[in-house]
Formats: C-alpha cells, sequence, structure tokens
C-alpha cells in the first residue's frame, strides 16, 4: 500500500490525522480528531506547491479567519486554522456523505422540484455569507456537499480567493479545467468577481441541476469561457418541458451576462426564486418529506402535520369525545410519522445509503489498488490503455473511473483503473541532429513518441534524408501527446555543367562538396574535354557527399590509314584530306606511292601528318627495293 506521510500525525499538538479522504487542486482531505474537542474534523491540508509562496499562505490565513466567523446550518463550517511542520491547514466540520456532483453523476438531472429546493438552500448559504462581505469565487457541484440526511452545505468558502495570483500557474491552469462551466464573463475578460459572479454560477447550477447538462460546453476550457462572453444560456424549458412557470425567467436573470442585470446578490436572488415559484417555500433538506395529513373524520377536530410538527384545533378540549379524537390524532399522528421514516429511511437508502464512495486508489500498484477495493467491496478492472501521468511512475494506478469519492453501487458498478505509462513529459536525448530520419524516428517511438512532422529542407553539408533539425530543441522536454517536428535534408540543385570544360566542371563540383565521375567519349562535333552530358542532371536534387557523372568528349575517333600504294599522288591525297588527315609528299619528279609513312592499316588521330613518298611510273614501289633517296 502506498503510505500517505501525513496519516499518523499530529497537526498543532491537536489534530491526529487519520486516514485521507480526497486530493483535489490546491489540497488534500484527512479525516483527523480533535484531541482537544474529542471530535471528528475534515482537515484540509494545502499542497506544497502553494504554501512555499508566502503572499498566497497571508490570503489564505486571512480568508480562513473571515470564513471562520460565518455560521450557517447550509455552509460548512470552519473551526481553526494553522501551519504546522511546513503544512498549512484548515479545520472544519466533517460533513460525511458525498457532493452534488455525485449526485448529478448518479441520476443525471434531478426533478423540478428536488432541484429547485437544493438550490434554495445553496443561496440560504451564499446568502449569508454575501451578507457577511464574503464572496466564493469558486460554485460548483463539487463544492455543494449532501449530508447522509440531505443537508446541504457549501464548502470551501475563500480557497478561490486566496489561490488568486498563485505563483503556481500549473494549478490554477488545473482549477480552470473543473471550473470554465461556472465562470462569470467578467472573471475572463476582467478578472473581476463579486456576489454577483456567485450568482453566475449558481444560475449555471440551476440549470444543470434541471436538465442534467451544462449550457456551455465545448473542446477546451477556452471554447467555453467563450460561449460564456458571448452566448446567452438558453431557457431550461427547451430541454425540460414540464418545468415550473417563471423557473426560464429566474434562470435568465442570474445568467445575465451584464453583471447590472443580475440580483445582487445570492439573498436577492432566493428572494426572485421564491417569488417566482411560490411552492418551493424554504430551503430545506434535498428529497426532504412534507406531508399534510387529511382532516380527522370524527366530528370537529382538525389535525394538520406539516414537515412533521402536529397542531391540534379542539371545540370542547373537556369532552370525551374531545380526548378520543385527540388521542385518535396522536396515534394517527405516529403512524403517519413512522411511515414517513421509513419512506424516508427507504428514500436515503435508495439515492445514497446503498452507494459506496470510491477509495482513492491513485498512485498504487495494480495489486494493491485491486486489493484495496476488494476490501471495500467494489469490482475493479485495468483498462485496455495505459495513460501518461507526470505524478505517478509507471505500472501504477494514474486514474479511476469513476472517480476518487464518487458514489457507485458495490454490487453493480465496476470501476475501471488506468495504469501510467510514465510521465507525459519526455526530455529529448542529444545527438539527434545529423542522424538519418528513420534512425531519429525509431528511437522517438520507443520513448512513445508517435506523431511526426517532417519538413524537407535545403542543405549543403548534410546527405539526403537527415535531421538537420528537431522542435521542441535536444536536451528539452516533450509532450508524448504532441508531435515532434523534423527538419529533414533534401539536398540541393545539381548545377549545370554541360558545356564547361571538365577541369572547371570537376572545381564546380568539389566547392559544392559533390563528387566527380568522369567518363570519356568520342565525339566529332564537340571539342575535346567539353562536358557534353551529367548525371543527375542539372535542377535535380543531390546532396553533399553524392557523386555526379559526367560525360567528357575526348573529340573524334581515330582514322584507319588507307593502303595508297601505287595510287597516283594526287588521287592519295585527295582521299587522305577527305580522312581528315595531313599530307606531306617526299620525291623526285613522282606522281605515283611508293611508300607511306604511318604504314596502311594504323589508326591514328584526325589530323595526323601521312607522309608519302612518290616515284615517277616505272620506278620500283611496294615491294621492290624500297624509296630511293631525295638526293
Amino acid at each position: 500500500m502506498t503510505v500517505d506521510p501525513l496519516v499518523g500525525i499530529t497537526l498543532g499538538q491537536r489534530y491526529h490525522v487519520d486516514a485521507r479522504l480526497a486530493g483535489g487542486g490546491m489540497a488534500t482531505v484527512y479525516i483527523a480528531h480533535d484531541q482537544r474537542l474529542d471530535r471528528r474534523v475534515a482537515l484540509k491540508v494545502m499542497h506544497a506547491n502553494l504554501t512555499s509562496d508566502p503572499a498566497f499562505v497571508r490570503r489564505f490565513i486571512g480568508e480562513a479567519q473571515a470564513v471562520a466567523k460565518l455560521s450557517h446550518a447550509n455552509v460548512v463550517q470552519v473551526f481553526d486554522q494553522g501551519t504546522d511542520q511546513g503544512y498549512v491547514y484548515l479545520a472544519m466540520e466533517y460533513v460525511p456523505g458525498s457532493t452534488l456532483r455525485d449526485l448529478l453523476h448518479t441520476h443525471g438531472r434531478l426533478p423540478p422540484e428536488e432541484a429547485l429546493r437544493t438550490l434554495a438552500s445553496v443561496l440560504a448559504g451564499l446568502g449569508a455569507a454575501h451578507r457577511a462581505g464574503l464572496v466564493h469565487r469558486d460554485i460548483k457541484p463539487e463544492n455543494v456537499l449532501l449530508t447522509a440526511d440531505g443537508q446541504v452545505k457549501v464548502a470551501d468558502f475563500g480557497l478561490a480567493r486566496a489561490a488568486e495570483g498563485s505563483v503556481d500557474g500549473q494549478t490554477r491552469a488545473g482549477e480552470l479545467l473543473g471550473t470554465a462551466a461556472y465562470l462569470a464573463p467578467e472573471q475572463i475578460t476582467d478578472n473581476r468577481a463579486d456576489a454577483r459572479t456567485d450568482v453566475y454560477a449558481a444560475g449555471i447550477v440551476l440549470y444543470e441541476l434541471l436538465t442534467g447538462e451544462q449550457p456551455h460546453t465545448g473542446e477546451s476550457p477556452i471554447a467555453v469561457a467563450y460561449q460564456h462572453v458571448n452566448t446567452d444560456v438558453p431557457p431550461p424549458s427547451r430541454r425540460v418541458a414540464e418545468l415550473p412557470e417563471g423557473v426560464d425567467q429566474v434562470v435568465a436573470s442570474a445568467t445575465a451576462r451584464d453583471p447590472e442585470r443580475r440580483p445582487s446578490d445570492a439573498q436577492q436572488l432566493l428572494a426572485q426564486l421564491q417569488s417566482a415559484v411560490p411552492d418551493i417555500g424554504a430551503p430545506a433538506p434535498v428529497a426532504a418529506a412534507t406531508s399534510v395529513l387529511p382532516a380527522a373524520a370524527a366530528g370537529h377536530h382538525n389535525a394538520t402535520l406539516v414537515d412533521g410538527l402536529a397542531t391540534q384545533n379542539l371545540t370542547d378540549p373537556g369532552s370525551t369525545s374531545a380526548r378520543g379524537g385527540r388521542w385518535q390524532l396522536v396515534v394517527g399522528a405516529l403512524i403517519v410519522l413512522a411511515v414517513l421514516g421509513v419512506l424516508a429511511g427507504y428514500a436515503w437508502w435508495l439515492l445514497v445509503g446503498r452507494y459506496e464512495p470510491v477509495p482513492d486508489l491513485v498512485g498504487m500498484t495494480e495489486d494493491e489498488a485491486v486489493a484495496t477495493a476488494e476490501d471495500a467491496g467494489i469490482d475493479v478492472v485495468v483498462g485496455d490503455e495505459p495513460v501518461y501521468s507526470d505524478d505517478v511512475a509507471e505500472g501504477e494506478v494514474a486514474e479511476t473511473s469513476p472517480e476518487a469519492g464518487a458514489s457507485i453501487l458495490p454490487d453493480e458498478d465496476t470501476v475501471t483503473l488506468s495504469l501510467s505509462q510514465g510521465g507525459r513529459h519526455v526530455e529529448l536525448p542529444e545527438g539527434l541532429v545529423g542522424r538519418p530520419a528513420g534512425e531519429v524516428r525509431a528511437e522517438l517511438e520507443e520513448l512513445g513518441f508517435t506523431e511526426f512532422e517532417e519538413e524537407e529542407t535545403v542543405s549543403y553539408d548534410q546527405p539526403m534524408d537527415v535531421v538537420v533539425g528537431i522542435s521542441p530543441s535536444e536536451g528539452s522536454a516533450a509532450d508524448r501527446e504532441e508531435p515532434i517536428e523534423l527538419r529533414v535534408s533534401a539536398g540541393f540543385d545539381a548545377p549545370d555543367l554541360v558545356g564547361e570544360h571538365v577541369d572547371d566542371a570537376r572545381t564546380q563540383l568539389e566547392d559544392a562538396g559533390l563528387e566527380a565521375d568522369i567518363v570519356e567519349e568520342e565525339n566529332e562535333d564537340i571539342p575535346e574535354d567539353e562536358v557534353m552530358e551529367q548525371a543527375p542532371a542539372a535542377g535535380e536534387s543531390v546532396a553533399h557527399g553524392d557523386t555526379v557523372t559526367l560525360t567528357v568528349s575526348a573529340g573524334p575517333p581515330d582514322v584507319e590509314v588507307p593502303d595508297l600504294h601505287g595510287m597516283p599522288l594526287d588521287e592519295a591525297q585527295a582521299e587522305l584530306e577527305e580522312l581528315g588527315l595531313e599530307v606531306t609528299v617526299r620525291g623526285i619528279l613522282g606522281d605515283r606511292v611508293r611508300a607511306m609513312s604511318p604504314e596502311p592499316g594504323e589508326s591514328v588521330p584526325p589530323g595526323t601528318e601521312i607522309e608519302l613518298n612518290v616515284s615517277p611510273l616505272g620506278l620500283p614501289g611496294r615491294g621492290g627495293d624500297g624509296p630511293e633517296d631525295d638526293d
């Protein structure tokens, strides 16, 4: 079992902490024993992140002292406040039971009469606070407690005021998640709060009690807050047709977006509610029984039982029949009271008594949570999908559905455990930039990231598909439910090198971080050493270190020297020139080729000089004694 460090200690040399009840955004609530007055109290201990702020502690003490002066049947009484061992706490009236939120979760909307009487009790407590100069600032079903016998009590006066301006912005943001549905427009736009903001929230609560739904909903607290500022609350009769006449007007008045058009405080709204719905009467416990006993049939005796109080009118107190009638009335009243007691007990059992609160299982291992729930007679199952939690270690219970403190039927309902898969925020490792994108994605997926947004970018110093940037940056905390942005190298455009001299082309490639592969091809039309083709082509993507193949002209192909022996000089000379070869003639008065150099059949480049030795007709030629001297 996970042990709470506060359980078992004594605060203020007076309050012995017996057990942990529940935790919230600003405090944890414990059952404690007041050793001085020998009574059970609820001890609300503020979270350490708030008590580290001296300004919060000062405001908290001031608000606690003000609330402690408030005594009303519909307000949770604050007995004491103190600081001890680093803890700041409130000692309050212990109210066993459930919250109005639990009742809504269980039953959806309430019957109109019960909803109106419940709100009347809330307004009675609020009205007393407003007369004392106190503003609640956080009226919502979670802050309305219901005792086992149906009494309604408003809790947590002063906490919202104390938390204003706290250094812990996350705490306030977390509170907003549960409070946005009840914020008045002026709280959102101007951060103003007075009795009329409580009136607005009470109007929203009344709408929810009547319809089972909140008037403004959205995907985020900001979306809900926007509607409070810009949209009127619709009449509840649009969803519930059988509402008493006048209820729509009460809701509209309480939730007017302009605070000047609302009742000035809760007492005025209560008077407006009682005027619009006269049958509601004075505030009473939730589901309280109110009955009228029919007139007695005997004589002139008349008895009425109202809220359990019997009265009688006797025309002849001294007569025997009067005494008999009086006895009959008493017996009848006792029978009615007994029946009403049984009905009230059954109603309490049906609505409250048969339900059990969900224990606080957060922070326990799966085995510990299962054992604790079984000890309480509650069935649990483990959800299929784990959830992220920055506060609970991996494998422990991160949340339950329903939440701790919610009322459930032990034999029918099941609590679902969601196990933690570790913190939602993870520090990104170093060394991701400069690695292939596939490797980076695989490493981040092992850390629990599932979404990636990739953007290709020009890079002259990295190979293709390499990460050149990441957001959030390396070493910073990243949300595993948010996408990781990767900037990946797409290389750059290959330069246009066709027509360049091979040496110039090679230099350009080296300057761009590219390798050159030279391939020579003969070409009669393109000068030697000029680039004819390239691959990849100009404009195609290349990256640092890639190789570009250059096809370079090797000039025209070699020419095979023809056999010209014995051929007339002019014909031989014409044939060689047609082949692109130069001709040099040696000999005296010759007109026939008798020798040549290079020899026939050799391959020579175009423009090569061919030497022809000639002699007159009839002189030795090829196959003879060889060329004669020019001399």
